[in-house]
């Protein structure tokens, strides 16, 4: 099994510690943040004024981690200014809600601040 690991990273040119860098990553820009930014913006979320959306809870935390995910790799790359078109694109998605509810504006933002913050820390760390 270790050769076949071995075998695997020779071909794709990546080392075991980037292997292990990258996949500490990925752990915690997943769960770790997720929950972190859950327990800094509990103050601060607005009330849900859609019951509809209550369903699909998770969603936002899985969108989260994704979002996250990309912007490691664009990091990583050295593509910086892409990680824009990340956040834009996650703006344009909620520019309605944004627009009309001030409240969640500003959670809005915060948790994408907290959450860009939070990517660019760990990319730098490992």
């Amino acid at each position: 099994m270790n050769h076949g690991l071995t075998g695997i990273l020779s071909v794709i040119g990546a080392s075991k510690t980037t292997c292990l860098s990258w996949i500490t990553a990925v752990l915690l820009i997943h769960k770790p943040i997720n929950i972190a930014i859950s327990k800094i913006l509990i103050n601060y979320k607005p009330e849900d004024k859609d019951s509809d959306r209550k369903s699909v809870h998770n969603a936002g935390r899985f969108i989260g981690t994704i979002e996250r995910l990309i912007m490691l790799i664009f990091i990583s790359l050295g593509q910086y200014a892409a990680i824009g078109l990340v956040l834009t694109a996650k703006s344009i998605a909620r520019y309605d809600k944004i627009v009309k509810e001030p409240e969640f504006a500003e959670y809005y933002l915060l948790g994408t601040l907290l959450s860009t913050a939070s990517v660019i820390i760990i990319s730098f760390i490992l």
